[in-house]
């Protein structure tokens, strides 16, 4: 006879370690942007705060997903899931080119090309 059900404490620590992770990125950046007087809302649009917190709303999602009870929720969940990771992967690489302070809304960053004259 098994006491703990092993898919249940996994399931749920995964969703506690998102938001973990979630939270812990909010603090980081607000310690962060009052450090070097920056306001919040200029400070959550960098890949220093959109990389820690893209990933932990993955895992919060899937832990969701994995614990659905309906197909169409499950699927919603899946899909929530896959664009938080790829938000985690956009922004993962604009940080590793641009630097993690680099605002992602940079007006060099959305400039379209010049045509060469």
């Amino acid at each position: 006879m098994e006491l703990i059900d092993w898919p249940w404490v996994a399931r749920n620590g995964l969703w506690v370690l998102g938001l973990s992770i979630a939270f812990a990125a909010w603090s980081y950046t607000s310690w962060w942007a009052s450090s070097r007087r920056v306001r919040l809302r200029h400070a959550l649009d960098r890949p220093l705060f959109q990389t820690p917190f893209s990933a932990g709303m993955t895992l919060f999602s899937a832990s969701l997903a994995w614990g659905a009870t309906r197909g169409w929720e499950r699927i919603l969940w899946i899909v929530l899931a896959a664009a938080f990771l790829w938000q985690t992967i956009i922004c993962w690489r604009y940080g590793a080119l641009h630097g993690w302070e680099a605002p992602l809304s940079h007006p060099k960053a959305v400039r379209p090309p010049t045509p060469d004259a």
